[in-house]
């Protein structure tokens, strides 16, 4: 298959995948900050919605990444002319700041799990979580190309 046929099949994976992520951030976030005001303990489900985050978010790194280096016009528009694509703010949303900032959020996911899976307390997982999540939902939703989703 051709790559401008496989093109709006990733990008299409890539855009229903996103919202899933976000909602299963949403979940979470809201989730740690509630057991965090109600002082509840960590359990199984703060686990899986944990789990859950990270596959999304593996899978939408995945995906974005095999958009971004192969498959994407507009990244491929940028490469071959990177000043102008700078100069150029719908270019450089994708070419550089909106998997930049993605990046960094799937990043801060994983310090999360790591940190979170060696705490001892149920305060001290919950608080994590619930900053953390928050930071990365906002990153998240910053990120995510609005104009092109509403245009």
């Amino acid at each position: 298959m051709e790559t401008a046929n496989l093109y709006p099949v990733f990008l299409s994976i890539h855009h229903y995948l996103s919202w899933g992520v976000v909602l299963v951030l949403i979940l979470a976030a809201g989730k740690a900050w509630k057991s965090l005001l109600f002082k509840n303990r960590w359990t199984s489900t703060d686990t899986i919605l944990a789990s859950l985050l990270m596959v999304g978010a593996d899978l939408q790194l995945l995906l974005g990444i095999v958009l971004y280096a192969a498959l994407s016009p507009v990244t491929r528009q940028a490469f071959n002319n990177f000043g102008a694509a700078i100069a150029d703010p719908g270019i450089r949303f994708f070419a550089v700041e909106h998997i930049a900032m993605m990046v960094v959020a799937v990043i801060i996911l994983y310090i999360v799990k790591s940190r979170v899976r060696k705490a001892q307390f149920n305060a001290r997982k919950h608080r994590m979580s619930a900053i953390w999540y928050t930071v990365a939902l906002a990153l998240v939703l910053f990120s995510i190309p609005w104009g092109r989703i509403f245009s």
